[in-house]
């Protein structure tokens, strides 16, 4: 979820259109916006392959069929927060006829797949979330969403509109590439199916379940699609790579009054309006301009008629910046501004601030170390895409402060766009993505545990 992530949790209770059923790909022609049979999104040999990545590319051509199948299968039934159920069967049944062993039960639908290489080595690990939104799909696609589910009281479609299903399918892919090179494997492969990323922090919950508890990787891996990236280029960034996503929820206080009579009580409404302004002049007038924050108020509710001074005034807001220290700064001086702002009107009120999920970082080490590889494979340097930081939040945070980590932005955007906007009921994304994508990522993984086992 790197573009615009959610940031409350989502309770939903599932309609009949969620019920489990049996996970049977789905065969549909080719959208006009969607790419051909993947093997079309195959990148060329590179010059300077070698014969294994030769073997891969032989490998991923083969399946790419396959994958697109199971890449809409998983589209055209999307389900939401920690209960996967289906998505989550699905995955666990691929993985097993791969031969790997599948450890299920953690953070409900979360599972862990292990592939033991045939040579000895480090522990490497590739994650994918899993969970969709709850957006109504608006899209052409044969294989689009009809899926609806009840979230937050309302019935709203469901819909794979940041790229879930394609995060998914990539690592099964991965997976199986890797399983028919299992004696070239120098080590062990964690793969990593994830729910609750839009709204639960998922990761975290697997790690808290004890996801790593007899075995941590040393280095973990990820994609996230790319909105302004065509098939073939991959996004990067060295560093901080994605905000912390933090909120709070503000209720200022009244006795309530008449509306005629202002002076009887304390408005709200007028105060938390002054709370609003003052944050925006707090982060231009407090905050260093090169260290990127932003305070939104997206929810302001108070009052039920024109003549009544409510009682309450409800403000909700998201909170973003770059790094811990950063965040316990902006904690310190929202509650200040709150509590200086409602003590000079004389209201009371209730501030909860939550640390939600806090920013990516992708070792610069760790990733200096696999661009070589990402060059090597997708036929050179203008394929790389350096990109500066970005104000949405990813909890495969949690995982990178565990161990190095590197999350690539694979790009996805379908020709005759300029690009596509995740989290949008009209989000496409390019098939050809896909077996670039596993190509990519095979060979990384190859690549590293080579190294570091030559190390050992």
């Amino acid at each position: 979820m790197k573009r615009i992530p959610a940031a409350v949790m989502i309770s939903l209770v599932a309609c009949a259109a969620l019920a489990v059923s049996a996970p049977v790909a789905a065969s549909v022609s080719s959208p006009a916006l969607s790419a051909a049979p993947a093997s079309s999104g195959s990148t060329a040999p590179s010059p300077s392959a070698t014969p294994r990545d030769k073997k891969v590319k032989a490998l991923v051509d083969k399946i790419a069929p396959e994958l697109i199948d199971i890449r809409r299968d998983i589209h055209l039934h999307p389900e939401l927060g920690l209960d996967l159920t289906r998505t989550s069967a699905l995955a666990a049944d691929y993985l097993r006829k791969l031969g790997l062993e599948v450890r299920t039960g953690f953070a409900t639908s979360g599972l862990v797949a292990v592939l033991k290489g045939g040579k000895p080595g480090p522990v490497v690990a590739m994650r994918a979330d899993m969970d969709a939104l709850p957006i109504t799909e608006e899209t052409d696609l044969p294989f689009a969403s009809k899926d609806r589910a009840v979230v937050d009281g309302r019935e709203v479609g469901l819909m794979h509109a940041c790229g879930h299903d394609i995060h998914t399918t990539v690592l099964l892919g991965v997976a199986s590439v890797l399983s028919a090179m299992k004696a070239d494997v120098r080590g062990t492969v964690l793969f990593i199916l994830q729910p609750g990323e839009e709204c639960c922090n998922g990761a975290d919950l697997m790690i808290k379940d004890g996801a790593f508890r007899d075995i941590m990787p040393e280095a973990f891996f990820a994609y996230h699609v790319d909105d302004t990236l065509k098939p073939g280029k991959v996004g990067y960034t060295s560093g901080l790579s994605s905000a912390n996503c933090d909120g709070f929820k503000l209720v200022v206080k009244s006795n309530g009054c008449h509306g005629a009579s202002p002076e009887s009580c304390v408005d709200p409404i007028v105060v938390g309006a002054q709370i609003v302004i003052a944050l925006q002049v707090m982060v231009a007038r407090e905050f260093d301009v090169n260290h990127n924050t932003v305070i939104t108020v997206g929810s302001f509710h108070a009052g039920s008629a024109p003549n009544i001074i409510p009682r309450s005034a409800e403000l909700r807001a998201t909170v973003r910046n770059y790094g811990e220290d950063q965040r316990q700064i902006l904690k310190e001086k929202i509650t200040r501004l709150v509590t200086n702002i409602c003590g000079a009107a004389g209201a009371s009120f209730d501030l909860e601030y939550d640390f939600g999920t806090p920013s990516v970082y992708d070792d610069p080490a760790l990733l200096k170390e696999i661009l070589p590889t990402a060059e090597r494979v997708l036929g050179g340097k203008a394929a790389l895409v350096e990109q500066l930081p970005e104000m949405g939040g990813e909890d495969f945070s949690f995982f990178s402060k565990l161990k190095p980590s590197v999350m690539l932005q694979l790009g996805v955007v379908p020709p005759g766009l300029e690009e596509t906007s995740v989290h949008a009921p009209t989000f496409l994304a390019d098939e050809a993505a896909i077996p670039i994508g596993v190509n990519l990522m095979a060979d990384i993984i190859l690549d590293y545990q080579a190294k570091h086992a030559a190390k050992k």
